[in-house]
């Protein structure tokens, strides 16, 4: 039975009209049972003397002819009664009049091709052999029947009928398209191998004399690609090897998809090779399981004699093959050599080919192994086809659809710009039934099943594509191989290709699972191939194929086991993030834990196990200043009956999203960290909370608050003896008590915290603390000792081998030198500081680095090297999510627009940089946004809108108790009500600024208070980490 026999709901919802099968109902034959599974191209179809008919009358009058020859044969008048029902409803066809033109067109096509192998049959006398051709007929006659059901949709004139079919035209049009490859399937099992096995039998039956004459025919190959694009130095390599002087084998690989017989195809058009060979021939091996039938197919091509086949097949091909030049494209030869049984004659038979001089062979395979090694392929090797770059890919689509938008380029790079997928997507968008913005919203629930062009064979079908390297004999001889690939499609960034972490993997994996073999066989069938253009080198799947073994594969627990403690076992070793021997590893596996702890979570196993790890994770994410916060809650939503292990969570989660800038969330999980440490009586986790708190309400502006929480963890690590503790809680104390301008009891604080790290024995703590004293001085403008503190600093560090501290040491510095005006010390400070962050992994402290440099590029006057360190600093800051960075980005853009006297720019700037420190709750930088805006209305003379910025400006900086940004802001008002005629006014602003005692400096109070908020501006690096 027919596929559209089976499946009646193929679009065809009724057959009432269709015309019916008369006789009983007997067997399908296998020849054409496999016509669902298989399909040939015209290539290898052999020729029955018959010239194509391509007219309605015509077609009629041979179905005629055919029925009063064979009268005798079941449902041959049946089909002839379909096919006049077919052409008749032409006429009467209403909507989708193209489409079904092209249906009725094919039925005419395929049918005469069926009736006139019939016909010449039946002018044979002795019909014996056509017995065998009754379940093929019914099969056809059903097909016939689903057509013309499909096409009887598409005459009702009836508003109703027509509006059902309005909303229902990409099922109808799919179906359309089904039955079409259904035609093409049955012709090819039908005519081009039923037909031909009985017209040889009865030709033997009747003792006909072999053919003495050559039979010449031109060589049909597949039509030239219209385009092809990204494969311009293979095909020139390919063709340069095939017009040499030596004997051409050359074997075309790759993953499936990967446009090998496009490429080959092409190869076979040029010109270049037209000259250099008399024949050109291409076989299509897709239903070849065996060198016989390789051979079978070779004669069909050669259109050698068929009353010789039998006994002189083998002869005949490679005599053909002797004769003169020749090449020879053998296409998805795979399906032969995968076959164990087969594989040795197939490579037999490849050895003869290549041992003719005048033969050249080109083959194409998926996978990245050749057949018969030792056949003597041409060197050097073809290496295996990759994806396309991302511009080729496009122009694939582009080409095909005339589209190319966003969500177009979104589509391409998920299916990893692998050809096929380019192009089946560029057929759904052409055919006008999605949008480039449909396909991107299905891909995020269907991925690889979105993507098919109606046919269900693996040029159609991107699922069917991957299915044949997945179930290939190769595949199946590897009992792990499978297992395996659905292991490594839990990993986004796949598996580093490396001794430790293969054999780290393997020690996990259960004794019967060999790892090294099964990667060995997924290579070698191109499901895997390994990324070397990275630092490690990574086993990875491409997108396509990982999507399909995610939603197709199960991963057997004891192998999702094995993966989830190597990852833990990674996590403790690399626990010291201070280790630069950590940085090596684990930075770039933190996308592929993620994906695998959330994969352990939701087996729901081992939960205590995995929310353990799940604090090492977070950790490293604070520690990088980016994540997301998925696997903490995943750990906290799994642990709900250990209140200890539920705290340490709540308190990961709360830092994390500090570092995030999601204020709300982190003081949601310090409260209730701190509540659950209330309750288990745990102090020291109490005090770690409440301390963690005081920073996000620093940094949040409530200082009351902050000073409040500090001071309560203060007490309770005192209580606890806990010294390091006590420093912290001292430190960002001062902190605090610097952003109120009360500098002396910031120093005191600041020299305590110093003297409880020398007490405990903390060199680390001692440099952190010298740090933030310079920092202090620097405030005070006590410039000699601030130099002196950040030189202590440094060497401490770099005592204890320290890269983070370090580098903030060398920003900090790079701050005093620009306060002292000393540029080009400042500009290596900032330098090095940038190198030291980016060696540590510390994205967010490069970012700011970066900040600074933009900075001081402009106080240089070098706008242009301001504008490209800012947009990187920009990029870094997107990248980790900083909303703070991002602000301090874009008031430093706007700054940049003024200099330019790009004044609307500076506007645009500078009102996202309102909303994004408004966003944050940043205080201190939304008040030097409106300074910046007031400076901006003020030098376009619209002193109006410039008085209410830098009133609002006075007003945030008093909100936030930063008394030199109040005066600042006070100054600015007096200068503009100077320019405003009103002296008066002006002389007040200046008194109630010199009342709030600004500092002074040489280098001018505007570098000042460019410098006074550094510890606001990096605050986000945590109390650790912390400038």
């Amino acid at each position: 039975m027919s596929r559209s026999a089976k499946n009646p709901g193929n679009g065809c919802r009724t057959r009432a009209s269709v015309p019916p099968i008369s006789a009983t109902k007997v067997h399908r034959s296998s020849s054409v049972a496999s016509a669902a599974g298989s399909s040939k191209l015209a290539s290898s179809r052999p020729a029955l003397g018959i010239p194509p008919v391509a007219t309605a009358s015509t077609i009629l009058a041979i179905a005629k002819e055919v029925g009063e020859m064979l009268r005798g044969v079941p449902y041959v008048r049946a089909i002839s009664g379909v096919i006049l029902e077919i052409i008749k409803i032409k006429e009467e066809v209403r909507d989708n009049k193209r489409r079904c033109q092209e249906l009725i067109d094919k039925v005419i096509r395929r049918s005469d091709t069926i009736l006139s192998g019939l016909k010449k049959i039946g002018e044979t006398p002795g019909k014996e052999g056509l017995k065998d051709l009754e379940a093929d007929l019914v099969a056809y006659t059903t097909l016939l029947q689903d057509v013309y059901a499909a096409l009887l949709q598409c005459t009702s004139r009836k508003i109703a009928d027509r509006v059902d079919r309005w909303l229902n035209r990409g099922q109808l049009l799919d179906d359309m398209l089904r039955l079409e490859r259904l035609l093409d399937d049955f012709r090819v099992n039908f005519s081009d191998n039923r037909l031909v096995q009985i017209e040889i039998h009865m030709n033997t039956l009747l003792g006909r004399a072999p053919s003495n004459g050559r039979n010449v025919h031109r060589p049909i190959l597949p039509p030239k690609p219209p385009f092809m694009y990204g494969r311009e130095l293979e095909k020139a390599a390919i063709i340069s090897t095939l017009v040499g002087s030596s004997p051409a084998r050359i074997a075309i690989l790759g993953a499936g998809g990967m446009g090998k017989t496009t490429l080959a195809v092409s190869v076979l058009h040029d010109p270049q090779v037209i000259e250099r060979y008399e024949s050109r021939y291409f076989v299509a091996c897709d239903g070849v399981t065996s060198a016989e039938l390789l051979l079978t197919e070779l004669a069909n091509v050669l259109r050698l004699p068929r009353d010789q086949l039998d006994e002189n097949m083998h002869d005949l091909v490679l005599a053909s093959f002797r004769r003169d030049p020749v090449v020879v494209c053998l296409d998805n030869l795979e399906t032969a050599w995968d076959n164990p049984q087969s594989r040795r004659a197939v490579e037999d038979l490849l050895m003869e080919f290549t041992d003719i001089p005048s033969l050249a062979l080109l083959v194409t395979m998926r996978g990245t192994q050749r057949p018969a090694p030792s056949a003597g392929w041409s060197m050097p090797f073809l290496p295996p086809l990759r994806s396309l770059h991302f511009a080729d890919a496009a122009d694939v689509f582009r080409q095909i659809s005339g589209k190319m938008d966003d969500f177009a380029e979104q589509m391409i790079k998920e299916v990893d710009c692998i050809p096929l997928a380019v192009t089946l997507l560029g057929h759904m968008v052409q055919e006008g039934n999605e949008t480039t913005a449909s396909l991107a919203k299905r891909w995020t629930k269907e991925r690889t099943a979105l993507i098919e062009t109606g046919g269900e064979d693996r040029s159609s079908k991107l699922d069917t594509s991957i299915e044949c390297s997945i179930s290939s004999p190769r595949m199946l001889a590897d009992p792990s191989a499978t297992d395996i690939l659905a292991l490594l499609s839990i990993l986004p960034d796949g598996l580093p290709n490396r001794e430790g972490m293969l054999d780290g993997l393997q020690r996990h994996l259960p004794p019967d699972v060999n790892l090294r073999k099964a990667v060995s066989t997924l290579r070698r069938v191109a499901l895997v191939h390994c990324e070397t253009l990275v630092n490690t080198p990574r086993l990875r799947l491409l997108s396509p194929v990982r999507h399909f073994a995610k939603a197709n594969l199960d991963i057997p627990s004891r192998l999702r086991t094995a993966l989830v403690d190597l990852y833990i076992e990674i996590l403790e070793d690399g626990r010291d993030y201070s280790d630069p021997r950590s940085h090596t590893f684990i930075p770039a596996e933190l996308l592929n834990i993620r994906s695998v702890f959330a994969e352990a979570y939701g087996s729901g196993d081992r939960r205590e196990v995995l929310a353990k790890a799940s604090i090492m994770y977070t950790e490293w994410l604070v520690y990088m200043g980016s994540g997301s916060e998925e696997i903490i809650q995943l750990g906290i939503q799994s642990t709900p009956d250990s209140e200890e292990l539920l705290a340490s969570c709540f308190y990961w989660l709360g830092k994390l999203c500090m570092r995030r800038n999601d204020i709300e969330e982190a003081h949601h999980a310090f409260a209730r960290a701190i509540e659950l440490h209330v309750q288990l009586r745990d102090a020291t986790g109490e005090a770690n909370d409440l301390f963690e708190l005081g920073c996000l309400l620093l940094w949040w502006g409530k200082l009351e608050e902050a000073e409040e929480s500090f001071k309560r963890a203060l007490e309770l690590h005192k209580a606890e003896g806990d010294l390091r503790g006590e420093a912290w809680d001292l430190l960002d104390l001062g902190k605090l008590l610097m952003r109120r301008g009360q500098l002396e009891e910031a120093e005191r604080c600041t020299i305590n915290a110093l003297d409880l790290f020398k007490r405990g024995g903390s060199l680390l703590g001692q440099g952190d603390a010298l740090r933030r004293l310079g920092g202090v001085y620097l405030r005070q403008d006590r410039l000699d000792e601030a130099e002196h503190s950040l030189y202590e600093a440094v060497k401490l560090h770099r005592q204890t081998s320290c890269v983070l501290g370090e580098a903030h040491d060398m920003r900090r510095l790079g701050g005093l030198y620009m306060w002292r005006h000393q540029l080009d010390e400042a500009e290596i400070s900032f330098i090095t500081a940038a190198d030291l962050h980016r060696k540590s992994h510390d994205l967010l402290g490069e970012a700011n680095d970066l900040l600074n440099m933009g900075e001081l590029h402009m106080l240089r006057g070098r706008l242009s090297e301001a504008e490209s360190a800012l947009n990187h600093s920009l990029r870094l800051h997107l990248q980790i999510q900083n909303i703070t960075g991002r602000a301090n980005v874009m008031q430093n853009r706007g700054e940049l627009h003024i200099r330019r006297n790009q004044l609307v720019e500076a506007g645009i700037s500078l009102a996202e940089a309102v909303e994004l420190h408004r966003q944050s709750g940043d205080l201190l930088g939304w008040a030097k946004d409106m300074q910046k805006i007031g400076e901006m209305h003020a030098l376009m003379g619209d002193f109006d809108e410039a008085e209410k910025a830098l009133s609002n400006a006075v007003e945030l900086h008093r909100q936030a108790c930063n008394h030199a940004g109040q005066a600042y802001g006070l100054k600015s008002l007096a200068k503009l009500y100077t320019q405003k005629g009103k002296p008066c006014a002006a002389k007040e602003f200046l008194v109630r600024a010199g009342e709030l005692k600004p500092r002074s400096s040489s280098t001018g109070i505007d570098i000042g208070l460019r410098l006074r908020d550094l510890d606001e501006r990096c605050r986000l690096e945590g109390s650790g980490y912390s400038v």
